[in-house]
C-alpha cells in the first residue's frame, strides 16, 4: 500500500525558480543502493540490513573481484534473482558482506538453477544453468578492470556425438561433477520423463585427448547407481525397477542432486532431496568411479540433526567458513508460495570439521547471511509514518504469510526509529503488530491516510483471506490523541474490494480534493479508480484498467505503484515495480489522464562501474517512498518476495536538492510545543515569505495569507498533536522548510 504521505515530497522537493523565472530543465533521475542505515534486532545490529532476503537460494563461490579469496554467488529460485557478497576480513575474522554492484555482470536471464563450475581449466567459475533444451552453459573471460564477463558458451548440453540435447526438467537440481575422476565434468540428472532414474552423461575430453573445455558428452547410463526412485517419499529400490500404476503417476515431480565423497573411497556417493519430501537421503556409493552401485539410503540426513523442510530440500557443498574444507548449505527449492514454509530460516549451515572427501557435518545455524538482514519471512511491504509521535518516521512492514508455531498467516513487523528525522536507525518492537498474526490474513500491506478528514493518519490495510476473492483495502481510524498512533483492529473497515493480487495506491489522480485509487494487477496492468464518492465518503469506479498505456505485459507482472514528487518539480511523480525486476519512473503522470506514460528506467547508480543501470531486484516487489534522509533526501524502499528489503538513496535528479536557497533561513518557536498552548507559534524568515504547513500524510493543513512578511503566527486551535512541515516561499521563488512538532 502506498500511502499519501509521499504526498509530503511535494512540499519538500516543489520546484526552484530563479528570480528571472527560468525553470532549470530536468536532470536524469538516479539512486544508489545503501547498507548504512541501521537497524537493530534482539539487541543485535544487522550487518547487511538492507539486503533482500532469502526463501530458495542456491550456493556457489566466485572470486567477484580477482581478489584470490573466493566470495559467494547466490541464485534463489522463487525471486529469479542474483545475489552477491564479498568475502572480508573483519578484526581478523572472513565474513561476508553484501556486494550487489556484481549481479550485474551475470547473465539476466537465470532462471530455475544455476551453480557455477570451471568446465574449461582456465580457474574461472562458469555458469551452468537452465533452458528449456535442458542445460546451458556461460563461459567466464578475462576481463579488463577486474570486471567479470560471461558469455554464451553452449545453448544447449548435447550428448551422442552432439545429436541429441539432455532434456530434463526445471525443477530438478542436477549435479554438476567429476564423477570418474578423470578431471572433465559430467553430469547427473533425472530422467525427464517419468524421474525414476538417474541418467549419468560422461564428458569424454580427456578419454579423446581433446582440449580442455570441450564438451564431448556420452549418456554412460540411464540407471546410474541402479537407483529407482518410487512414488512417496523415503521410496527406493535398488537393483531393481518400480512397478508403474498408469493413473497413480503424474510423471518426474523434481528431485535436488549433490555428488561427493563421504567415506574417502574416492568414488561419489550421492545426497538427494525430492520436491514432495522434507527430507535429504545419503546413499552411499559401494561400486567405484566407473560404475556406482547404491544399495541402501540414510533417510535422516546428517545423522546429528537432520535437515528439514516442508518441501524439496537441496544441499550445496561450498567452504563458506574460511578454513579450506567445503561446508553442506541447504535451503528449499520450492517455485511458489503454496507450502507451509518458514523462509525466514530456509538456509541451513553445516560446517565440516573433517576432510573434503569424508566430511563430518555439525549444524551452526538455520539462517545462514538471513541473519544479517531483515528477513519477514515471504513477501515485505514497507510503510512509514511517525508512530510514536516523537518527530521521526518510523517502519511498519507486512508480509505474505511466514510460519511459525503451526500457523502460516501474516503479520506486521513494527520497527521504531530510534535515531532522528535525518538520521534515522531502526529497532524492532513486534513481529506481530496489532497481534494480526491469528487472524489468518495473506498478503498484508499496510500503509496511511488521513480517511476521516481529522488531521490524524489512519491506517490502510490491504489484504486477502485463505479464499479467493478476497483481497480488500480496509482501513482503520487513528483514535490517537497525544500525538501517538492508536490502532484498533476491531474497529477495521472495508474501503474497496481489488483483484486478488493487486497492489493499491492512494492519491488524488484527478485533482478534485478527493483520493483516487491506482490499483497494479498481477497481470501487469495499471487500473484507475475514480473516487464518484465525497471526500469523506468514498466510493470507486474502475474507470480505465489500462491507465497511462499500462496494460497486461507478461513479463512485468504483479506491477505496483507508488506516487511522490521525484524530480522536486511540483507534480506528482509515478514510480512501479514488477516481476521484471526493475523500477520504472513515469514523470508528471496526472496531466494528461487520457495520455500515454513514458517510463524511465536506467536509475540505478553502479559504484563500481560508474554507470547507471537497470535495476535487477527480483520478483515480488513492493515500493514505497519516503523522507529518510531529512529535507528533500528522497529514498525507494523495495520490499521483495524474499522478505527482506532494498534501500535506495536518490542522489540525482531532485531540484529541489540542486537548487536550495541558501540565504532562506527559519526559525520557528516553540518547537516542540504543547498544542493546549494559548500563544501560535511564531515562525521567522530572513526575507519576506508566505507559509504553508502539511501534516505527517502530506496533506495541506494549514495556508497562510498571500501578504510576504519575515514574521508570522501561527495559530494552534486547529492542530492535532504530531510532526509538521512549514513550508515557507519567497518571493523570488525561493524556498526552505522547517520541522514543527506539537506535542
Amino acid at each position: 500500500m502506498k500511502i499519501l504521505y509521499a504526498l509530503l515530497l511535494i512540499l519538500l522537493a516543489h520546484v526552484h525558480v530563479s528570480a528571472q523565472g527560468n525553470v532549470q530543465e530536468n536532470e536524469n533521475l538516479q539512486f544508489r543502493l545503501r547498507q548504512d542505515v541501521p537497524v537493530t534486532i534482539a539487541g543485535k545490529q544487522l550487518s547487511d540490513p538492507w539486503s533482500g532476503g532469502l526463501n530458495t537460494p542456491q550456493f556457489s563461490t566466485i572470486d567477484l573481484n580477482t581478489d584470490g579469496q573466493e566470495d559467494l554467488f547466490i541464485f534463489d529460485r522463487q525471486l529469479k534473482k542474483v545475489y552477491t557478497w564479498l568475502a572480508v576480513q573483519q578484526s581478523g575474522q572472513w565474513k561476508y558482506k553484501y556486494a550487489p554492484e556484481y549481479e550485474i555482470f551475470f547473465p539476466a536471464d537465470l532462471e530455475n538453477w544455476a551453480l557455477l563450475r570451471d568446465y574449461n581449466c582456465d580457474g574461472l567459475k562458469d555458469i551452468f544453468t537452465s533452458t528449456p533444451l535442458g542445460i546451458r552453459v556461460f563461459k567466464q573471460e578475462s576481463a579488463a578492470n577486474g570486471r567479470l564477463k560471461f558469455t554464451l558458451s553452449e545453448s544447449a548440453l548435447y550428448y551422442n556425438s552432439n545429436r541429441v540435447n539432455m532434456q530434463m526438467t526445471g525443477a530438478d537440481v542436477p549435479a554438476i561433477a567429476d564423477v570418474d575422476g578423470d578431471g572433465d565434468l559430467d553430469v547427473l540428472i533425472a530422467e525427464f520423463s517419468v524421474g525414476k532414474t538417474l541418467e549419468l552423461y560422461r564428458n569424454q575430453q580427456v578419454e579423446l585427448g581433446l582440449a580442455c573445455g570441450t564438451m564431448q558428452y556420452v549418456q554412460q547410463t540411464n540407471w546410474w547407481g541402479r537407483i529407482s526412485e518410487c512414488d512417496g517419499c523415503n521410496s527406493f529400490l535398488f537393483s531393481a525397477y518400480c512397478r508403474v500404476a498408469g493413473p497413480m503417476h503424474s510423471g518426474h515431480s523434481g528431485s535436488s542432486l549433490l555428488l561427493l565423497d563421504v567415506d574417502a573411497d574416492g568414488d561419489k556417493d550421492l545426497v538427494m532431496g525430492a520436491v514432495q519430501c522434507d527430507n535429504l537421503v545419503l546413499m552411499e556409493n559401494e561400486g567405484n568411479t566407473g560404475n556406482a552401485l547404491m544399495t541402501s539410503f540414510t533417510p535422516t540426513f546428517p545423522a546429528a540433526k537432520p535437515a528439514s523442510f516442508a518441501k524439496f530440500p537441496a544441499a550445496f557443498y561450498e567452504d563458506v567458513t574460511f578454513d579450506g574444507v567445503p561446508d553442506m548449505l541447504v535451503s528449499p527449492q520450492v517455485t511458489d508460495d503454496i507450502w507451509n514454509m518458514d523462509f525466514q530460516t530456509s538456509t541451513w549451515l553445516y560446517r565440516n570439521s573433517g576432510a573434503a572427501d569424508k566430511p563430518t557435518f555439525n549444524f551452526v545455524k538455520n539462517d545462514f547471511l538471513q541473519g544479517q538482514m531483515i528477513d519477514i519471512g515471504e513477501g515485505a511491504f514497507p510503510a512509514f509514518a511517525d508512530l510514536d509521535g516523537d518527530g521521526d518516521l518510523d517502519m511498519l512492514v507486512g508480509n505474505h504469510a511466514s510460519y511459525s508455531g503451526n500457523l502460516y498467516s501474516a503479520s506486521i513487523s513494527f520497527y521504531r526509529n530510534t535515531g532522528t528525522a535525518s538520521a534515522p536507525a531502526f529497532e524492532l518492537v513486534t513481529n506481530d503488530y496489532l497481534n494480526l498474526k491469528n487472524q489468518q490474513l495473506y498478503a498484508l500491506k499496510p500503509g496511511f491516510a488521513d480517511i476521516n478528514r481529522d488531521n490524524l493518519p489512519d491506517l490502510i490495510l490491504t489484504y486477502k483471506e485463505l479464499k479467493a476473492g478476497t483481497n480488500r483495502i480496509s482501513y482503520i481510524l487513528n483514535k490517537g490523541t497525544s500525538g501517538q498512533a492508536a490502532y484498533n483492529f476491531p474497529d477495521v473497515r472495508v474501503l474497496q474490494s481489488i483483484p486478488d493480487g493487486a497492489n493499491p495506491a492512494l492519491e488524488d489522480v484527478d485533482n478534485d480534493g478527493d483520493v483516487d485509487l491506482l490499483v497494479g494487477m498481477k497481470d501487469g496492468s495499471l487500473a484507475f479508480y475514480r473516487n464518484t464518492g465525497a471526500a469523506a465518503n468514498p466510493a470507486y469506479t474502475l474507470e480505465n484498467n489500462s491507465f497511462g498505456g499500462i496494460g497486461f505485459n507478461s513479463a512485468r507482472r504483479t506491477l505496483y505503484p507508488s506516487i511522490a514528487d521525484i524530480d522536486g518539480d511540483g507534480s506528482r511523480d509515478l514510480i512501479t515495480v514488477d516481476d521484471s525486476g526493475v523500477i520504472r519512473i513515469y514523470r508528471d503522470f496526472t496531466k494528461n489522464l487520457a495520455g500515454t506514460l513514458t517510463a524511465e528506467a536506467p536509475l540505478l547508480e553502479n559504484e563500481l562501474t560508474q554507470e547507471v543501470q537497470e535495476s535487477r531486484l527480483g520478483k515480488g516487489l513492493s515500493i514505497h517512498v519516503t523522507l529518510l534522509g531529512g529535507e528533500n533526501k528522497l529514498y525507494l524502499v523495495i520490499g521483495t518476495q524474499g522478505g527482506g528489503m532494498y534501500l535506495l538513496q536518490q542522489t540525482a535528479g531532485n531540484m529541489a536538492v540542486n537548487n536550495p536557497d541558501v540565504g532562506l533561513k527559519l526559525e520557528v518557536y516553540p518547537n516542540p510545543t504543547d498544542k493546549t498552548q494559548r500563544d501560535a507559534v511564531v515562525v521567522r524568515a530572513t526575507e519576506p515569505v508566505v507559509l504553508q504547513v502539511f501534516d505527517a500524510i502530506g496533506r495541506k493543513v494549514y495556508q497562510g495569507n498571500s501578504v510576504y512578511s519575515r514574521s508570522h503566527m501561527l495559530p494552534l486551535r486547529n492542530f492535532k498533536a504530531g510532526m509538521y512541515i512549514i513550508r515557507a516561499t519567497s518571493k523570488t521563488g525561493g524556498h526552505t522548510s522547517a520541522k514543527l512538532v506539537i506535542q
